[in-house]
C-alpha cells in the first residue's frame, strides 16, 4: 500500500506538476509588457489548483474504467477514498476562484471559463474525437490567458487583443492549445496496440509551426534566444515521433509524458522572448524545472 503523501502525488500526476505555473507566467510576461508584479503569484496559485482540481475530477470520472483497465490507480486499488477525492477537488476549484477574484474581473472571467471548459472535458467531451482534444488543450489555453489577466492593464486586455497589439500573447494561446490537443489526440491511443502515423507526428509539427509563427513576431534582440530554446523543443518533439513511427508498438505513455513535459520549454521561450531580468529570471526557472520533471516521472506516472 503506498503512503498517502506518494498517493497524492500520484493524483496530482507529479510530473506534469512543474508545467503547470508556466503558463500564466508566460501569459503574464507577454501582456505586461516587460513588467512583473507580485499579481502574477495569484494567477499561478489559481492555475494550479484548476489543474490538480482537474486531474481528480478526471479520475473520479473515470473510475469505472479504471476498476476494470487500470486496477493499480490510487482510487481502484484503495489507496485513495473517491468521497476524499471529490472534497478536495471541490476545496480546490474553490480556492482557484478565490485566488483568481484577487485579480479582478477580467482573471475572474477566465476563470469561470476555465472551471466549465475542465469540467466538459471529464464529463461530455472527452471520449469525442476532435472536440475532446480541443477542449484540453483550451484549458491550457485559458491558464495562459489567466496570466494575462493578471497584467496592470487587465481591464484593456480584450480590446488589446482586439486591436493586435497583443498578437504575440494570442500566438502563444494558440501555440499550447493545439499543442496540448495534439498531445490529447496521441492520448487517445494509449491502451491501443497501434496509433496512427498523424497523430504520433501531429504534436512536433503543430510546435514547429507554431515556433516559427511566434518568432516571427520578435525583434532581433530576443529572437536568438527565444529560437535557440524553441530549436531544442521542436528536435525533441520530432525525436518523439521517430521513435513512435520506428517502433509501433512502442508503449505511449512515456511518450505522451516526454511532450507534456516539452511545455517547459515552449514556456521558456515565450518567457525569453521578452528579455527582461525578471522575465530572465522566470525562464532560468522553467529550464531547470524540465531535468527536475523528467526524474520525477521516472516514479510517477504522467497521464
Amino acid at each position: 500500500m503506498s503512503s498517502p503523501f506518494r498517493t497524492w502525488l500520484q493524483l496530482f500526476r507529479a510530473p506534469n506538476l512543474f508545467t503547470v505555473p508556466g503558463d500564466p507566467l508566460a501569459g503574464y510576461v507577454l501582456a505586461a509588457y516587460g513588467a512583473f508584479e507580485p499579481e502574477v503569484f495569484y494567477a499561478v496559485g489559481a492555475s494550479l489548483c484548476f489543474y490538480a482540481a482537474g486531474l481528480l475530477d478526471n479520475d473520479l470520472a473515470d473510475l469505472r474504467e479504471d476498476r476494470a483497465e487500470r486496477p493499480n490507480r490510487p482510487m481502484p486499488s484503495g489507496a485513495a477514498s473517491p468521497r476524499t477525492v471529490a472534497i478536495v477537488a471541490a476545496v480546490l476549484v474553490v480556492a482557484g476562484i478565490v485566488l483568481a477574484a484577487k485579480l479582478g474581473a477580467t482573471a475572474l472571467s477566465v476563470a469561470a471559463c476555465l472551471v466549465v471548459a475542465m469540467g466538459l472535458y471529464n464529463h461530455a467531451t472527452k471520449h469525442l474525437p476532435v472536440i475532446g482534444a480541443l477542449n484540453m488543450g483550451a484549458c491550457r489555453g485559458l491558464s495562459v490567458l489567466l496570466g494575462a489577466a493578471a497584467a496592470p492593464h487587465s481591464d484593456l486586455l480584450w480590446r488589446l487583443c482586439a486591436t493586435g497589439r497583443l498578437n504575440h500573447l494570442l500566438i502563444a494561446c494558440g501555440l499550447i492549445t493545439l499543442y496540448i490537443a495534439s498531445i490529447t489526440h496521441l492520448a487517445r491511443f494509449e491502451t491501443k496496440a497501434h496509433s496512427p502515423p498523424l497523430a504520433k507526428w501531429l504534436p512536433a509539427i503543430t510546435l514547429l509551426a507554431g515556433a516559427v509563427l511566434f518568432l516571427t513576431l520578435l525583434h532581433a534582440a530576443t529572437i536568438w534566444s527565444a529560437a535557440a530554446i524553441f530549436c531544442v523543443a521542436v528536435m525533441s518533439a520530432f525525436a518523439a515521433a521517430i521513435h513512435l513511427a520506428r517502433e509501433p508498438s512502442a508503449p505511449v505513455p512515456p511518450v505522451i509524458g516526454q511532450l507534456i513535459r516539452l511545455l517547459l520549454l515552449v514556456q521558456t521561450a515565450f518567457c525569453a522572448a521578452v528579455g527582461t531580468v525578471e522575465t530572465s529570471l522566470c525562464a532560468a526557472l522553467l529550464l531547470i524545472a524540465w531535468p527536475v520533471s523528467r526524474a520525477v516521472s521516472k516514479r510517477f506516472y504522467a497521464s
